[in-house]
């Protein structure tokens, strides 16, 4: 099979191809030029153009209109098949310029609860569809890893391992009681050894807020040990609850201290010389989001920096 040369293939126009069709279906040149909304010296002209860049006659013209050759018989569902095709081109780019990307974001509980409702609307995610995946700071880094999730949102003191990352936001952690715990009307600050030798209640090792009051209580947390009674739950949720009944002194995001402080049911415990800050930040892999709209998402986060 001989190979047409790339120059004769650019140089062919689509409207040829669809008024040889239309001359065929209507058996003249002149009434396909008024269909197609051409003159038909501009119709004839081009039908001419097209004959000889394929090196063939297509139709046979005479004084009571046109027909198809031989040649152009067997041609004529070749030149639709092009016209098809162009036609499924052009839509799938329509398709493509309005259609939603998808893109996995992996965060928190606390983030998708208290930053992204605020984030999102200053986002511009008119084509951008997000499917959330709620995990611990630990399970996001290792989906953003394992790229099941395009990025996602950490919490806590430092960088993941191995991904790219930015701080776009941080929270207070209040050291927190309820009405049954034996400091409830105390009105001084707690010290860090005070502090250790009550029950401490902390998510299970993963979690971000375990993460930041571990590094804020420090050396004096590592140097006790042992000593220190940990009270581990699985999530933010049941160390409330945990607070809520008296078990030991909780950590939480501020967000929700303000609320259950202001019910009666838990107050904040003034803590000596200790600020427990939990910085958010937006992690993905390689040097950057590997998507446009990865990239465009994290691009606008800085403007909604709590």
């Amino acid at each position: 099979m001989t190979m047409a040369s790339i120059s004769s293939v650019d140089g062919i126009d689509a409207s040829a191809l669809r008024l040889f069709l239309a001359a065929i279906e209507f058996g003249s040149v002149s009434k396909a030029a008024r269909r197609m909304n051409v003159t038909q010296p501009s119709a004839t002209a081009k039908l001419q153009k097209l004959e000889r860049q394929l090196g063939v006659t297509l139709l046979e013209r005479s004084r009571v209109g046109s027909r198809p050759t031989a040649v152009g018989v067997r041609l004529s569902p070749l030149c639709a098949e092009v016209l098809e095709s162009l036609e499924s081109l052009v839509a799938r780019a329509h398709t493509m310029r309005t259609e939603r990307e998808r893109i996995t974001v992996a965060a928190t509980r606390h983030v998708s609860d208290h930053f992204l409702p605020e984030w999102l609307p200053g986002l511009d995610l008119e084509r951008i569809h997000l499917d959330l995946v709620e995990t611990s700071t630990r399970g996001v880094a290792r989906s953003v890893r394992a790229d099941a999730a395009v990025i996602g949102f950490t919490e806590g003191p430092d960088e993941p391992i191995g991904l790219g990352s930015k701080v776009v936001g941080s929270e207070v952690v209040d050291a927190v009681i309820g009405r049954g715990h034996p400091w409830w009307t105390r009105d001084h600050p707690v010290g860090v050894d005070e502090l250790l030798s009550t029950p401490l209640v902390l998510s299970t090792v993963g979690s971000g807020t375990r993460h930041v009051v571990e590094a804020a209580l420090g050396v004096e947390l590592d140097r006790a040990g042992d000593d220190v009674e940990l009270v581990e739950v699985a999530n933010a949720s049941i160390a409330r609850v945990s607070v809520l009944a008296g078990v030991g002194v909780g950590f939480l995001p501020r967000c929700w201290t303000s609320q259950l402080e202001a019910g009666g049911s838990m107050r904040t415990l003034e803590l000596d010389c200790i600020r427990i800050d939990q910085p958010v930040r937006v992690v993905w892999r390689g040097t950057q989001p590997s998507t446009a709209a990865a990239r465009h998402l994290v691009d606008r986060l800085p403007e909604h920096v709590r």
